[in-house]
């Protein structure tokens, strides 16, 4: 194709020539009419708009079957023929002049050496034969026209050969300069960036294939389309977020050359290094969410709150909710960011997702949940939800909890680190959980007795302390079943402890809401009576001592709070009319006298 090129340029400068030339004769045709006269201005004048017509053929472009190339060079020989006719015809020898210029024409217009070598042959030797056969022109002046002639056809030689050089010159340089475009094309079409060029109106002359598949565009669409959207200054930063028309995003690093009015624009595809960049932080984000939370867990505090936190921060959410199952066959909101649900209750024995979700362990995720009839609408009017997915939150194959994540646009799908980020949330959500249970079964066995179940003497002294501080009427009773040492040696100790066991159950029965018992010791407890006065409290505690088991029976002392005494009075005056009630037979109920506070 660039030598196409090359010898369709080289034609036009030899059709130029070639016309020039015809131009010639055409004004050698009017001045031949117009200086000569008779039959050489009749035989002149034909010969010379002859040869200008036929040069004048030859200036026009045709098809390269005619083989044009091979009979246009012929008509080298009309010009010379021509001049040599006129100095014959003309029978002077200054039309020599003639024959010189149409030497000098052949050898500018005359591509081939031989063609133009035959054709100066020719003159030559035809200017002899006419001065030979033509004994006018053999005047004093013959050597003279014979020198000019000669240097004429000489000078028209070395013209000749330095057209020739200098178009084999011209024709190397354009094969180089063709090759060199020829690679730098291959390099542009092969090169993995994407490189465009545009022209100094920054419209885009070319675009590799690279270019076009990472701006998501034909090369078609690219061709004569404005530069500006590639190799615009809009961010200052050389990469940059460009958004394809199919809605796809890639990230580009973009780079623009300028240079006499030309645009050279590359574009590298830095996608996958901007993903796995983002999948670094991701990482780093998610375990200094887990270290966080489990630095919170080993210090024992409410974990809910971080991983909650942590949840709508790595998967880009707009509200989290943590749902754990209460005693009414309920779930129950215990955390929640984004959205005002806390303490949102959801039957477990409902048809509603999150169910779902507890019941069968399997995470669900939906991009558009305004069209799933599972889930209720209510919920999403509390979160503004659009995409939810729902993580259940498992420990030793037991689900504790959901979390409930929303996104109030459409998520299409969930990406491999938001999935991965809440997965491993839930794990530690599930380790929290347990922490959280763990702690409080070890609170709960601190402050139990584990033989009855009642609180035991250290969680009766921080309920007595509790309730002093309320400063409301309060009576403190001592029960002791009687005789038991006697029973536990009659019947062995194990009937020993079911009968603390079936006394503690039938004791705790017979008392309200806010009233408290706890083993105190051995065959003793004491029972708290908050807002009561001594004479409810006397019967409350005598239903106390007739709900004892079996054959049994029990004595109870019992003493007033004044509002002022200490626990440890208070508990030593029911300790004594404990011993009253002893010392009087057994089995009865014996009030503590009332402090002197109370009796004024």
């Amino acid at each position: 194709m660039a030598l196409g090129a090359g010898e369709h340029r080289n034609g036009e400068g030899t059709r130029w020539m070639r016309g020039a030339f015809a131009t010639f004769y055409v004004v050698l045709a009017v001045t031949n009419y117009l200086m000569l006269d008779g039959y050489a201005r009749i035989a002149t004048t034909l010969l010379a708009a002859l040869t200008a017509a036929l040069l004048a053929v030859a200036t026009v472009p045709m098809p390269a079957r005619w083989g044009r190339r091979t009979w246009t060079d012929h008509l080298g020989y009309v010009p010379v023929l021509g001049g040599v006719a006129q100095v014959a015809i003309s029978r002077e020898s200054h039309y020599t002049t003639t024959l010189m210029i149409t030497l000098v024409g052949v050898a500018v217009a005359m591509r081939r050496r031989r063609t133009f070598v035959a054709a100066t042959v020719l003159g030559c030797l035809g200017w002899v034969a006419a001065v030979i056969g033509e004994p006018a022109l053999r005047g004093d002046d013959l050597g003279y026209w014979a020198v000019q002639l000669f240097i004429a056809a000489l000078v028209a030689a070395i013209l000749h050969e330095a057209l020739r050089r200098r178009e084999r010159e011209l024709r190397i340089a354009r094969d180089e300069i063709s090759a060199v475009a020829d690679r730098f094309g291959s390099l542009f079409h092969a090169s993995p960036s994407g490189v465009a060029i545009a022209d100094e109106r920054d419209v885009i002359v070319a675009a590799n294939q690279a270019f076009c598949d990472l701006v998501g565009r034909t090369e078609q669409d690219l061709i004569g389309s404005s530069s500006e959207p590639f190799a615009g200054s809009a961010s200052p930063l050389p990469e940059r977020r460009f958004e394809r028309p199919d809605g796809t995003v890639r990230w580009v690093w973009s780079s623009v050359g300028r240079s006499a009015g030309w645009v050279l624009i590359q574009l590298q595809d830095v996608t996958d290094r901007r993903l796995a960049e983002a999948a670094v932080r991701d990482s780093d984000r998610l375990l200094a969410a887990v270290s966080a939370a489990a630095r919170r867990i080993r210090t024992g505090e409410d974990a809910r709150s971080t991983i909650i936190g942590a949840v709508r921060e790595l998967a880009e959410a707009d509200s989290v909710s943590l749902m754990e199952p209460a005693r009414s066959r309920e779930l129950v909101v215990t955390g929640a960011l984004g959205a005002q649900v806390l303490g949102t209750r959801i039957p477990l024995d409902g048809t509603s997702m999150t169910a779902r979700v507890f019941t069968g362990g399997e995470p669900v995720f939906l991009a558009d949940a305004t069209q799933d009839p599972r889930v209720s609408p209510a919920l999403l009017a509390l979160v503004d939800g659009r995409s939810m997915m729902w993580q259940p939150v498992i420990a030793d194959g037991a689900v504790l909890a959901v979390l409930v994540v929303g996104w109030s646009r459409r998520v299409d799908s969930v990406s491999d680190h938001r999935a991965r980020a809440v997965a491993m949330l839930a794990d530690e959500t599930a380790l929290a959980l347990e922490h959280e249970r763990l702690l409080r079964r070890l609170e709960q066995m601190a402050f139990t007795d584990t033989l009855t179940g009642l609180p035991n003497r250290r969680a009766w002294q921080e309920r007595l302390a509790t309730l002093f501080t309320r400063g409301r009427p309060l009576v403190v009773a001592i029960v002791d079943l009687d005789r038991f040492k006697r029973y536990n040696d009659t019947h062995g100790h194990l009937a020993g402890d079911e009968l603390l066991q079936r006394a503690a159950l039938a004791f705790a029965a017979e008392l309200g809401g806010d009233d408290m018992i706890a083993r105190w010791g051995g065959e003793e407890f004491v029972i708290a009576l908050p807002s009561c006065s001594g004479l409810s409290a006397f019967d409350l505690l005598e239903r106390v001592r007739l709900a004892t088991p079996g054959a049994e029976t029990c004595s109870i002392g019992y003493a007033v709070w004044d509002g002022e005494e200490s626990a440890e009075s208070l508990l030593e005056r029911a300790d004594e009319a404990l011993y009253a009630a002893k010392n009087n037979g057994r089995d009865l109920v014996h009030a503590a006298p009332e402090p002197a506070a109370l009796r004024s």
